[in-house]
């Protein structure tokens, strides 16, 4: 059995993909994972680079494919359902990893048993994870990481929340909270929400600051009112938040 499944979403963005499952093989133990890929319904065109992909991979390598785009939390949600692995790490295609990663991941997440949720720091983020002046191109990506990370000690800073686009977690945890919440459509959320739940349910969420993933960012939004789906989704946030704590509030009474 796999220490870890990560689960990476694809829609007509194989390209990303490829670069970020290269960025995987090449500072990844392929013994300590299995990948998970879910396919949301890119054009056919991407088939034949997926299967590449899986063909190639020298660890545990699952493709789902769907007809259609279900989007974040549906898709990942299926990713988590075939998943293996005693920790699960939800992943954007859009990102590169780096040295060390996913050993200091599990590691940070293994530091405490208040911990449900870990993330790293990166350049592409809301929040605490963003790294001041991190390092925005790929080819200086390896001397910048060095420099980064010299002096700083492995260790895990609490906060309320991380951004959804590296999120590790216990498995049995993520399908005990149901995973992501599918109320939401493409513009985000679904991460605050799931770590709401997390916290909800007792656990911490931290960040492991010797960490470091570089988010490309913004890739999955092609062609949409990035701004107005981000509107409408945190009116569905606040209003389901809302409606649990009346609801709470009122049976207390």
């Amino acid at each position: 059995m796999p220490r870890v499944s990560i689960i990476i979403l694809c829609h007509n963005d194989q390209a990303c993909l490829r670069d970020c499952v290269e960025s995987i093989t090449r500072h990844t133990d392929p013994r300590s994972f299995e990948l998970i890929v879910v396919d949301n319904g890119s054009r056919k065109e991407a088939l034949p680079e997926l299967r590449a992909l899986k063909r190639k991979a020298r660890f545990p390598f699952k493709l789902i494919r769907n007809p259609a785009n279900r989007f974040f939390g549906p898709a990942n949600n299926q990713g988590l359902a075939a998943a293996k692995g005693r920790q699960v790490l939800f992943l954007n295609a859009d990102t590169i990893v780096t040295p060390g990663w996913l050993p200091e991941l599990t590691a940070a997440l293994d530091s405490d048993p208040r911990l449900g949720m870990v993330g790293p720091m990166t350049n592409s983020a809301v929040g605490l994870q963003v790294v001041n002046e991190a390092c925005q191109s790929l080819s200086s990506l390896p001397r910048w990481l060095k420099g980064w990370r010299q002096g700083r000690a492995p260790g895990v800073r609490l906060v309320p929340w991380i951004i959804g686009f590296c999120v590790l977690m216990p498995r049995a945890l993520a399908l005990r909270l149901g995973g992501f919440d599918e109320l939401y459509g493409p513009g985000g959320f679904e991460d605050y929400d799931l770590c709401l739940k997390t916290r909800l349910a007792g656990y911490e969420i931290g960040i492991a600051e010797r960490v470091y993933v570089h988010h490309l960012g913004g890739r999955g939004y092609g062609g949409m009112d990035y701004d107005g789906l981000r509107k409408s989704n945190r009116e569905l946030y606040l209003g389901k938040w809302s409606r649990l704590l009346r609801a709470k509030l009122e049976g207390s009474s």
